[in-house]
């Protein structure tokens, strides 16, 4: 409401019409997009080792 003042103060002339079509969207309690933690963000991860000896892939000739 307070730019509609300032818009009146300015010369603006607003009617009633255009006063009905604004929408009070309150959303100061809203957190539209949420709370993430980004600490972890900083922390470097551990080198990729491109040589999986630990997966057993015998079981994927199966599959086929």
């Amino acid at each position: 409401m307070n730019v509609v003042r300032q818009l009146v103060a300015e010369g603006w002339p607003i009617t009633a019409d255009q006063l009905a079509a604004l929408s009070p969207y309150l959303r100061s309690h809203i957190t539209r997009f949420g709370a993430y933690a980004t600490d972890e963000l900083a922390h470097k991860p551990a080198a990729f080792n491109p040589v999986l000896a630990e997966v057993d892939f015998s079981a994927l000739d199966l599959a086929a």
